[in-house]
């Protein structure tokens, strides 16, 4: 692997079809989620969201194994029942809502939680929102180790639904921190670092430049980035 292209925050929006066409045949692409609900201010329909997911699924097929899509908190609230009744997020769009439940449930297999690479001898994690010390504590049960394989299965269980639903108090909710498709930067910025694991994250949107940070960083800023800029 040469080098990863990083595409956050979707939202229906389209700048991964230029950012893609500068990807050489040894470079990876990873999407950090959040495919639906664009925002009204930006002009996109969730029509257009829908549509513009369906493109990035027939690239990831296309493109296969080289393409990692993640699931967001904006995705998973189509997905399954069990979490969109306790943690349903913002911009939800009811009437488009069996479109795209039909469309991720699909194509389930080509979606996760997780993935993660090296760099330098570097573990760098990638989720959509980051995995903060608090709620990995918390669920720690659940989780096991903190790595991509043991994130990815909490899609499988009721269990693991639960603790993606959490939502800590700087987004709104009711528990001290939010999980790995809800944490807020500031709880990222609050809480103590994994050692030896780089993470890299959305889903908390900056005006003009990502954060990038000596641990992790957030780069939920309408652009994409190659790793190889951000990890040394």
């Amino acid at each position: 692997m040469k080098d990863v292209l990083i595409l956050p925050d979707i939202h229906g929006r389209s700048f991964w079809r230029e950012a893609v066409k500068n990807l050489s045949p040894d470079d990876y692409a990873i999407f950090l989620g959040d495919y639906a609900d664009p925002y009204p201010h930006e002009g996109i329909s969730p029509e257009e969201a829908w549509i513009n997911l369906l493109d990035i699924i027939v690239f990831a097929k296309e493109h296969a194994p080289r393409v990692t899509m993640l699931l967001g908190n904006h995705d998973l609230h189509y997905i399954f029942q069990s979490y969109q009744e306790k943690a349903m997020s913002s911009r939800f769009c009811h009437y488009m809502e069996s479109d795209f439940h039909r469309v991720f449930t699909n194509h389930l297999s080509l979606f996760c939680l997780s993935w993660e690479c090296q760099v330098n001898g570097r573990q760098v994690l990638f989720t959509h929102a980051g995995v903060n010390e608090g709620w990995f504590k918390y669920n720690e049960k659940t989780i096991g180790e903190l790595n991509a394989s043991h994130l990815n299965q909490l899609l499988l269980s009721a269990e693991g639904i639960n603790a993606l639903a959490q939502i800590g108090y700087e987004r709104g909710g009711r528990y001290q921190y939010g999980s790995m498709v809800w944490a807020d930067i500031n709880e990222m910025e609050t809480c103590k670092p994994f050692p030896h694991i780089y993470q890299v994250f959305g889903h908390t949107q900056q005006r003009h430049s990502p954060v990038i940070t000596p641990h992790w960083a957030c780069l939920d800023c309408r652009q994409a980035f190659w790793l190889s800029d951000i990890v040394k």
